[in-house]
């Protein structure tokens, strides 16, 4: 089966990318939640393939999308956060030492830039979000 998990917060400004994302696609089977956790590894564990989305912070310009085959490569821990114990980048190296990754494991961070309380998205990041809605939903 194929999943995409959205990862965001609706409220908070750009961390609400990988929320935006999965919110419009159709095609997959969709999750979104409100932040990263180790009830990822739950979630996929009847899929082959799977789609992370998630905001991320690692210095590139604001909107940029990057795309990471977590089976091949591993997250980079200071990109992608959570207001929780566990972000994806843990969840996903955890996930790798218990041998429950799924098949297949493809991570899309967006590069966030404003993501306090009660701000909107930035133009940058609607733009990614809504090229890679398409992309996905196409795929």
């Amino acid at each position: 089966m194929r999943r995409l998990i959205g990862i965001g917060n609706p409220d908070r400004g750009d961390d609400a990318a990988g929320w935006e994302v999965a919110g419009r696609v159709t095609s997959w089977d969709v999750s979104r939640l409100t932040a990263g956790s180790l009830s990822l590894i739950d979630l996929w564990q009847d899929d082959d393939e799977v789609i992370i989305v998630d905001a991320m912070k690692s210095g590139a310009p604001v909107g940029t999308v990057v795309r990471i085959d977590a089976i091949c490569d591993r997250l980079p821990h200071g990109a992608f956060s959570s207001t929780h114990a566990f972000g994806p980048a843990a969840v996903v190296e955890l996930a790798r030492t218990m041998a429950r990754l799924p098949r297949s494991l493809i991570v899309y961070g967006i590069e966030a830039g404003q993501v306090e309380h009660g701000t909107p998205m930035t133009a940058a990041v609607a733009t990614a979000v809504d090229q890679l809605a398409l992309e996905l939903q196409d795929a």
